[in-house]
């Protein structure tokens, strides 16, 4: 897969064969992920990988039908940042999931990005601290299908050009 078509294909994954991931391939994601940009290289962000089936259970439920998804999977993945390391941590944890997101479909396992999971009972769940965030929690696996693309605006109504000419 080369780096326009990884970009374009991408979907969120909602839906998975229960198939369970070897964790050989899990290092390779992550192996991907350490690449991931940070403010001043501070690498605040890392991962907590959930094969538990009632924690994910749990954090399936925090948010009713957003966070369904997470309950169809066979691994979530909380992707988080160390805010000590870094006074970017929301921004170095962000592009740290979205890395994790690009490298997981490079490896044919989908994603979902599950917004507004930096939440006490999350943290309390996966002992993070209470400090750190949490960007996402996001459900792994094989696609048990591959949704066709949405509509999508043209280039032209999101681009705004601003020149001397």
């Amino acid at each position: 897969m080369d780096a326009i078509e990884l970009l374009v294909t991408r979907r969120s994954i909602r839906e998975f064969k229960k198939e369970d991931i070897p964790t050989n391939i899990l290092w390779n994601i992550f192996e991907i992920c350490r690449f991931s940009p940070t403010s001043r290289n501070s690498q605040s962000y890392y991962f907590v990988v959930i094969r538990e089936k009632e924690i994910i259970r749990k954090l399936a439920a925090l948010r009713g039908q957003s966070s369904l998804p997470i309950a169809n999977a066979p691994v979530a993945v909380a992707i988080c940042s160390d805010p000590q390391k870094s006074k970017r941590y929301i921004q170095d944890a962000c592009i740290a999931a979205y890395h994790f997101v690009l490298a997981a479909w490079i490896y044919g396992l989908g994603t979902c990005w599950i917004a507004a999971m930096d939440r006490k009972e999350v943290k309390e769940l996966l002992k993070i601290p209470e400090s750190h965030y949490v960007a996402t929690v996001t459900p792994l696996g094989y696609p048990a299908y591959i949704p066709d693309p949405p509509p999508r605006r043209g280039k032209e109504e999101m681009v705004k050009f601003i020149d001397q000419s």
